[in-house]
């Protein structure tokens, strides 16, 4: 049983090297732990710091590309590492790398596919921002909302994933990847549950949420496309039946002559709601051939893998 611990780092340091060495080594149920960390570009010594500190293996971007990027290149990474379960840590060594075990026991239990490290189920720091715990609540809420299943922390980077989870893993945005690995792995069935950790919470400046209402509105446009890509006839449904509702009611108005509207206006609504509907079908049978395909792929590559095991 193979554990790959995975540090996305971008100018961090003055951290990296302490979340490195904080990492146990030694983990019941668990044969080797390996740490693998992803510099994103930082223009620092992170790199120095994470090999002088013990990294196994470090990857490097070229450029900054987002923790977005950087933990699609991790997983990637630690498929080719043949990990069997992969613990995600922030390098800023705020979340306590103690909790690893009690992160992983549930996968190794086979109860879980994701556990998430919740920071909100203990005691919150009293100096934690009340714009970020009021932000994360309503994030929370609207991706438990989305997934059908309620969550207690979706920001956190503190999580573990299964071999299985990590292999059907589609994450497309750059910018971050915490909201729409849930929804990803959530909506193709696999079972997430999530396990209280210990905060070192200290502040700084958040190399993610530069600004709240670019946050609010790039994590917004993340839900959407999830939404989209694994729910077309929820997203188009919704979509049309807004469009239909207004066509109606502009029909309706224009019939009453309380207000002069347009009878082409109300008939194109109605039109854009028939045609949305119908993108929502067209979609959602791409979607189902291309996860059956993405299925086979996978059934494919897992059967090579066994016949190469000695």
């Amino acid at each position: 049983m193979k554990l790959v611990i995975l540090i996305p780092a971008f100018n961090e340091e003055s951290t990296v090297g302490k979340t490195i060495l904080d990492i146990p080594r030694k983990i019941v149920g668990v044969d080797k732990v390996e740490i693998l960390v992803i510099d994103d570009g930082s223009s620092d010594k992170t790199v120095d710091f994470a090999l002088n500190a013990g990294a196994d293996k470090i990857v490097s971007h070229k450029r900054n590309m987002g923790v977005g990027a950087a933990f699609m290149t991790g997983i990637r990474n630690a498929i080719s590492m043949d990990a069997d379960i992969v613990v995600t840590i922030d390098a800023d060594s705020q979340t306590s790398a103690s909790d690893i075990p009690a992160l992983i026991s549930p996968i190794l239990d086979h109860q879980f596919d994701v556990v998430i490290g919740t920071r909100f189920l203990r005691n919150i720091p009293s100096d934690y921002p009340k714009i970020k715990l009021i932000g994360n609540r309503m994030f929370t809420r609207l991706i438990s909302y989305v997934a059908g299943q309620k969550f207690t922390d979706t920001q956190t980077g503190f999580r573990a994933y299964s071999r299985e989870a990590i292999s059907n893993i589609s994450v497309v945005s750059e910018f971050t990847y915490t909201q729409e690995v849930l929804l990803d792995l959530k909506f193709k069935g696999f079972r997430i549950g999530d396990t209280p950790i210990t905060v070192n919470y200290y502040r700084k400046e958040s190399k993610v949420v530069k600004s709240i209402f670019k946050y609010t509105c790039k994590s917004i446009s993340i839900i959407i496309k999830s939404l989209v890509y694994h729910r077309p006839m929820m997203a188009f449904g919704l979509f049309g039946a807004l469009l239909l509702g207004g066509g109606i009611m502009a029909k309706l108005i224009t019939i009453s002559k309380i207000i002069y509207i347009t009878s082409g206006l109300s008939t194109g609504f109605i039109i854009l709601g028939v045609v949305s509907f119908m993108f929502g079908i067209f979609a959602n049978l791409v979607f189902k051939r291309q996860s059956f395909a993405e299925k086979d792929v996978r059934h494919h590559l897992n059967e090579l893998s066994k016949h190469k095991q000695p």
